[in-house]
């Protein structure tokens, strides 16, 4: 009994070290989050303005991709990967924010939906030939975070220097918090797809930088909300 309670000890160890303790952990936590922030402190400001609604779509968002990486199946990394290319034009004010969520929303439930049917079955609901599968596994979750980096490169390269063209749907964002949260993210991209193909760099670990990376993303932009000049 004491050697097999010792296994059992040893594999949860292992499996929180390389399971948990990752980028794709800090993306999925940071969404949860995030939403909850959007849900909690910060609803008032939505009921103030309805423009700030795309803050619900968006960590749903997070929350597909994150759960996407651990569910380890093609159908759910397909939905994640559509998931960040939806968000798009919401961000970039195509359509309103109760539509952008209603598809989150859809997505993230259609997610779950398809990890429950996976798990009781013995072979995955798609199934392409070998080579293409293997190239599935492979890219998709790469995709995935391209998606997510569209968030901050339409930020700065597109609505910075002209948010009142998206003003119908979209609120003015110039703030430190803000900027803070999407340079970052553009960090935090480029070290989830690092995680894919490199275990360090130098003495660090890709997986547990990103992981804190992540963390630092809730903690940083909100040192910096009541800063005079934000």
């Amino acid at each position: 009994m004491e050697k097999i309670s010792l296994i059992t000890m040893s594999g949860w160890k292992a499996f929180s070290k390389d399971k948990m303790i990752t980028t794709n952990t800090g993306i999925l936590i940071l969404g949860l989050l995030w939403l909850v922030f959007w849900l909690g402190p910060a609803y008032s400001t939505f009921l103030t303005d309805s423009r700030w609604g795309h803050n619900f779509a968006l960590p749903l968002t997070f929350i597909t991709v994150g759960m996407a990486y651990h569910f380890r199946m093609i159908s759910c990394q397909l939905v994640a990967v559509i998931a960040v290319f939806l968000m798009v034009p919401g961000h970039l004010a195509f359509w309103p924010w109760h539509i952008a969520t209603s598809i989150a929303a859809a997505l993230f439930v259609s997610l779950l939906i398809l990890y429950g049917i996976e798990r009781g079955r013995e072979t995955e609901l798609l199934q392409p030939n070998r080579r293409l599968r293997s190239w599935l596994r492979l890219h998709l979750m790469t995709f995935a975070y391209i998606g997510l980096a569209h968030i901050p490169l339409t930020f700065f390269l597109v609505r910075w220097a002209n948010f009142e063209s998206f003003a119908d749907y979209l609120p003015v964002e110039q703030s430190v918090p803000i900027a803070i949260f999407n340079a970052m993210l553009i960090i935090l991209v480029l070290l989830a797809i690092m995680e894919r193909f490199v275990m360090k760099v130098g003495m660090f670990e890709v997986a547990k930088l990103g992981f804190v990376w992540s963390m630092l993303m809730i903690v940083i932009p909100l040192l910096t909300v009541n800063f005079i000049f934000d």
